[in-house]
């Protein structure tokens, strides 16, 4: 079987409250883990109750702890999710004693060991690799997506560059701004669109591609879909990246598309459809659920043989969330970093940026853009997706130096 495990940034008291209390943990019990200090917190879902009782006294003998459900104590069946606390050691030193042990232990201990072995990868991940250009992220800070919609209707540049020469001319000018990426839409998802043709999607981006693949070689292309046919053309006319918001679920084929064309791929979480996904979005737990989603599909990714080099995640700011679930998963998105890929945050010009400075329309948002921008990459972000492209690497050159000091 295979258990969700991941790191969790337990910086102050009241995330240590919220998250043992999301298991169950009894009151009580809470209090006492929360003032032990331990520098390691791995949460498992749906671990064996037995075998989370026997974790428990082998961390406790290791000077660590498990923190379930007060039900695990007198249940002897069913599952529950667990946070194992100790030091990376004790942890190592748990895989080596439950190897051999019953109720689903041994394939945990392999996993923990291996998602041990990957925190120490992330923490030694210099340089992101885009088609033929490796970018060195010590240099860099993060990589700027510049967005070129050729639409007619998107919420904040609907119409501006939907005519060839128009894209043509807002395509340099990305470039010259120093964008790292550029990303080309032909097709709008803003809350309430409806899908055009294939036909369409195909004539308004593929044009645009070849334009910029032949004039400008040194900058990799990304193509905004998630239609597995308009994929397969846009890498022929030279993108080297496939931006799915569907996170590779609207299509069937996508999958195995991004396996064949070996391209990089970006896999993203929507609630619902552009269509839908604005009317009354709910979440338990919003960065709990995304990472959850994202970590199967991801695995799913890597299962059909895609390389892990070559995806990236991103939780989907704006699609199918509030403004409450934006916040917080900006607030939080360090923790998306734990699965091991680069994250992309696409902030740029949203509505929950709007709300905030008092129903500002899209095109008086530029600061709020810059301030979210910011934030995420000091937060983990190595990619962000943005409107506002010389602004914004303003912004982040300061952030960094300050950051680097």
């Amino acid at each position: 079987m295979s258990y969700k495990i991941r790191k969790l940034n337990l910086k102050t008291k009241k995330q240590g409250f919220q998250e043992f209390g999301k298991i169950g943990a009894s009151l009580p019990g809470q209090h006492i883990m929360i003032n032990k200090i331990f520098p390691l917190a791995l949460k498992v879902k749906d671990v064996d109750v037995r075998a989370a009782n026997i974790l428990k006294q082998e961390m406790l003998s290791r000077n660590g702890d498990v923190v379930t459900s007060c039900q695990s104590l007198i249940k002897t069946e069913g599952l529950v999710n667990i946070i194992i606390l100790g030091t990376e050691k004790a942890v190592l030193s748990l895989t080596d004693k439950i190897k051999l042990q019953p109720f689903g232990l041994k394939e945990l201990s392999g996993q923990l060991a291996d998602y041990i072995a990957s925190i120490e990868a992330i923490n030694i991940r210099k340089n992101i690799k885009i088609g033929e250009i490796d970018f060195d992220m010590d240099r860099e800070g993060a990589l700027i997506m510049g967005i070129l919609n050729i639409t007619p209707d998107s919420f904040y540049d609907g119409g501006q560059y939907f005519e060839k020469n128009s894209a043509f001319k807002r395509a340099e000018e990305i470039i010259e701004q120093g964008a790292h990426i550029i990303d080309v839409g032909g097709m709008s998802t803003r809350p309430g669109s409806k899908p055009i043709s294939p036909d369409e999607e195909l004539k308004r981006t593929i044009p645009v591609i070849d334009h910029i693949a032949k004039n400008f070689r040194k900058t990799p292309i990304s193509i905004d879909t998630f239609r597995s046919e308009i994929a397969k053309r846009a890498i022929d006319a030279g993108a080297v990246i496939i931006n799915d918001i569907s996170g590779l679920s609207a299509d069937n084929k996508m999958m195995e598309l991004v396996y064949q064309l070996k391209s990089s791929i970006i896999i993203m979480h929507m609630q619902g459809n552009p269509e839908n996904m604005q009317k009354n979005p709910a979440y338990y737990d919003v960065v709990d659920e995304i990472y959850d989603y994202l970590y199967e599909r991801t695995l799913k990714a890597v299962e059909s043989g895609i390389e892990k080099g070559k995806i990236i995640i991103d939780p989907g700011i704006g699609f199918g969330k509030k403004v409450e679930h934006n916040l917080e998963i900006l607030s939080r998105l360090s923790e998306f970093n734990e699965m091991g890929y680069p994250v992309l945050a696409g902030v740029s010009r949203k509505s929950f940026i709007g709300n905030l400075l008092g129903e500002l329309p899209a095109g008086e948002r530029l600061e709020g853009s810059i301030a979210a921008a910011v934030y995420a990459f000091l937060n983990g972000a190595s990619m962000l997706r943005v409107h506002d492209i010389k602004e914004t690497l303003r912004a982040l050159k300061i952030a960094k130096a300050i950051r680097d000091v």
